[in-house]
């Protein structure tokens, strides 16, 4: 971020502290109006410090690291979900993108209603959020997930370890047998691990079911609405349910997995993934819209 985008004057005179103090002294001196010119000197103290406090702390490079950190702590998620969209197939991408339409037609839904009611649709529109972000992490694991399985002949490996095991019943040798069994331990910990990356590649298969189906639903009950804080309270329970999504996302991501490397920041499959979906990223640039 560039040092010209920030007003660090600006920064410092909203910094809590610095407010805290302004509030605390116009409270005193408004209290000790009956006392004479105490409230006077007070004021011109006060505001005499704040011009040097703004003439001399947004220079500081201590207070000017703080706000850059501030700052890019504050952009990283938006950024986060940029990286993740522009690596997704072309496909997820458009997929992404419908669901991201049906959620801002929601709110436009949303805000026809009567003004009572907008605190509860306000909570139901974060919640969608919510969803939206765990949709579009689903769709990157989705593709990792599909990426591995489609690197490893399940059935291939299956033969492998059938024919090891032919072999090893007509050896003689202990010796031989040893490291046949050693062979047959790591294709069968392989196996395994195919299996698993298979059941995890369904379960995120569902969840974007779900999620596609719940904010469906939603959309379709936005259209509709007589009595929004009934229908409030049913879609505040449905996200709910839905939301379990988080810790799901958190187990598939679990480190131990990492063993496949699916998670590795670049891989040629994942830059060839890229390629394919660049026309993806431009659709998404045009429709200008925030992650």
């Amino acid at each position: 971020m560039a040092d010209e985008t920030i007003n660090y004057v600006r920064e410092a005179f909203f910094h809590p502290l610095n407010l805290g103090v302004l509030f605390t002294s116009t409270l005193s001196a408004f209290f000790l109006s009956d006392f004479g010119l105490i409230p006077n000197a007070l004021l011109t103290f006060t505001f005499g410090l704040e011009l040097v406090y703004l003439g001399v702390v947004p220079r500081l490079s201590s207070f000017i690291k703080k706000i850059k950190l501030k700052k890019i702590k504050e952009r990283e998620p938006v950024l986060e979900s940029k990286n993740v969209f522009n690596s997704l197939t072309e496909v997820q991408q458009k997929k992404f993108l419908v669901l991201k339409h049906l959620t801002l037609k929601v709110r436009e839904n949303f805000e026809k209603q009567p003004y009572t009611s907008q605190g509860l649709l306000a909570n139901i529109e974060k919640k969608i959020d919510g969803l939206l972000n765990n949709y579009i992490n689903l769709l990157d694991l989705h593709k990792r997930f599909q990426m591995f399985i489609q690197s490893v002949n399940e059935g291939n490996l299956v033969k492998e370890i059938e024919s090891e095991e032919q072999e090893m019943e007509k050896i003689d040798s202990e010796r031989l047998k040893e490291r046949k069994k050693r062979r047959m331990l790591i294709l069968r910990k392989r196996l395994d691990r195919i299996k698993s990356a298979n059941e995890r590649y369904e379960i995120c298969n569902t969840e974007i079911d779900t999620i596609e189906d719940a904010i469906r639903y939603i959309y379709e009950q936005s259209m509709t609405m007589n009595n929004p804080e009934e229908i409030g309270f049913q879609l505040d329970n449905l996200l709910s349910e839905v939301e379990e999504t988080s810790s799901i996302i958190e187990s598939l991501e679990s480190t131990g997995y990492d063993e496949f490397g699916i998670f590795e920041k670049k891989t040629e499959t994942d830059q060839f993934s890229e390629k394919s979906g660049s026309t993806g990223s431009v659709n998404y640039l045009k429709h200008g819209e925030k992650l």
